[in-house]
């Protein structure tokens, strides 16, 4: 008989007993992602104090906590935020009572998540809620200080909206998790995020790389920091008329560069388990697999 699984809100939980929870998350994004993600849970602490945050905590009989998660709700989206749990049954009970939560009061258009497998029979449980799901590779690669690569420029206050139309045209049907209608204002929309906020590390403006054409940027590779020896490649863009021309490589090389010069000792990226060329070229260029995040999206 499955064990039992009790879930409450966790806007009524003592913050003794969260802190316990960002403790061990922390613990493992470091470890696993070398990423400090330790502004994030302040940031998730803060608002759920406040009420402004919903989520559970499942328990089980003996009230030892099995699992927890929360999400928000961004215009016509609610964002699964995280689900980490220690057994199935939470896992579908979280789930469940985030899905429940989130058609109230009124409504979304889709509910979508992209999270590290954190959770038991996290994949499977949501594809028997509908969900649609692909499987994301995390990758890593130390950098050395005479790596060099061809010259290119760096991220400028301009390059906001060309970077939108340039990953708009790259990614075309296949960005409906960051772009959900595929316009141009969604896709400004998540640049100014991986811009502005800290969501997914630190934005590092001259470290980030871009080439310049005619049309505006013909290849982008955007990188935040997420720890003090870690950079991220939150996203590697090559226009669909320049490619086969060796620009992504040419530009993660320069970045090998740049970054080694302001104290970074390891570069880390996510491709979509769909994406065979480009696992095909991060192989070729030193990067191993170090974990696997899932992305899922349910239209309501």
């Amino acid at each position: 008989m499955p064990p039992e699984v009790i879930v409450r809100d966790w806007r009524e939980a003592d913050p003794a007993d969260t802190q316990v929870l960002y403790d061990r998350e922390q613990e493992y994004w470091v470890r696993e992602l070398a990423w400090d993600a330790s502004s994030a849970w302040r940031e998730i602490e803060q608002a759920r104090v406040a009420g402004d945050l919903p989520g559970f905590i499942a328990r089980d009989v003996e009230r030892t906590v099995r699992g927890w998660s929360y999400f928000l709700r961004e215009g016509e989206t609610a964002h699964l935020g995280a689900v980490v749990a220690e057994m199935p049954e939470a896992t579908g009970a979280l789930l469940d009572e985030c899905l429940a939560a989130a058609l109230r009061p009124s409504r979304p258009a889709r509910v979508s998540c992209f999270l590290p497998s954190r959770a038991e029979h996290f994949e499977m449980a949501l594809r028997d809620r509908g969900f649609a799901c692909e499987r994301y590779h995390y990758l890593s690669r130390p950098i050395t200080a005479d790596e060099g690569a061809a010259e290119s420029g760096a991220w400028s206050d301009g390059d906001l909206t060309p970077a939108a139309e340039l990953l708009r045209e790259s990614y075309g049907s296949d960005g409906r998790h960051f772009a959900p209608h595929g316009t141009p204002e969604e896709w400004e929309h998540y640049v100014r995020s991986l811009v502005e906020r800290p969501g997914c590390g630190v934005m590092e403006p001259a470290i980030t790389r871009v080439v310049r054409g005619d049309r505006g940027l013909d290849a982008l590779v955007l990188v935040t920091r997420i720890s003090p020896g870690t950079l991220h490649l939150a996203q590697v863009a090559v226009r669909p008329s320049r490619r086969r021309e060796g620009l992504a490589r040419r530009l993660v090389e320069e970045i090998f560069r740049v970054g080694s010069a302001r104290g970074a000792r390891q570069v880390t990226l996510l491709v979509g388990d769909r994406n065979t060329a480009a696992q095909a070229l991060y192989a070729r260029m030193g990067f191993t697999a170090r974990s696997a995040f899932v992305a899922g999206r349910l239209e309501l």
